[in-house]
């Protein structure tokens, strides 16, 4: 069990690791700057896509620095007894690394490129499990609507540009989100950008 985990890890650490390569020779025109976030309804559909980057970087300077890059798909739907959150992770040309999803009750499951299924009780859990780092998907859609626990400083237009929540140091720019938490002997970086 122990060596099947540790090579599905490593499988998605790779692939993440050929994005991040692949990802310097696309070059993507830059996307307009999405308008302000309106009052949603419980019932709609959101849907967010974008590209993302990872980087584990260890206190010690003898330590490996870990990194991954890709492009996401986060879509939250109504369902009964709540919503549904589905990620899909893919390279810069658009192939399939891993599809995950959130029941309702909190459960997640994993699909890879290959076929193998994963489960957890959560969707951080799963991605956790699988990559290693603890990756804040469950609270993204408050974050990308500017949702926080708690708001540091805000913008010239009164948006949240400095924010904590759940650990995790927030800072905000038009279309980007750039995260950072202490994470075993080192920090955790994650930056979004997001195209729509």
């Amino acid at each position: 069990m122990w060596r099947s985990e540790r090579r599905l890890r490593h499988g998605l650490a790779t692939a993440l690791a050929l994005t991040l390569g692949l990802g310097g020779c696309a070059v993507a025109p830059p996307a307009p700057p999405p308008a302000a976030p309106a009052a949603v309804a419980i019932d709609a559909v959101r849907e967010w896509a974008g590209r993302f980057s990872v980087i584990s970087r260890p206190d010690t300077p003898e330590a490996n620095q870990e990194a991954g890059a890709g492009r996401f798909v986060l879509v939250s739907r109504p369902a009964p007894g709540g919503r549904t959150l589905e990620l899909d992770v893919v390279t810069p040309f658009g192939q399939t690394i891993a599809t995950a999803r959130r029941a309702p009750d909190g459960s997640a499951t994993m699909t890879l490129a290959d076929g193998r299924r994963i489960e957890a009780p959560s969707l951080d859990a799963l991605l956790e499990r699988a990559l290693g780092w603890p990756l804040p998907v469950e609270r993204l859609p408050a974050w990308l609507d500017d949702r926080f626990e708690t708001v540091l400083e805000r913008d010239a237009q009164g948006r949240p540009s400095l924010a904590q929540d759940s650990g995790w140091r927030i800072e905000r720019e038009p279309r980007r989100w750039a995260m950072q938490r202490p994470q075993g002997g080192g920090t955790l970086r994650v930056v979004l950008v997001l195209d729509r």
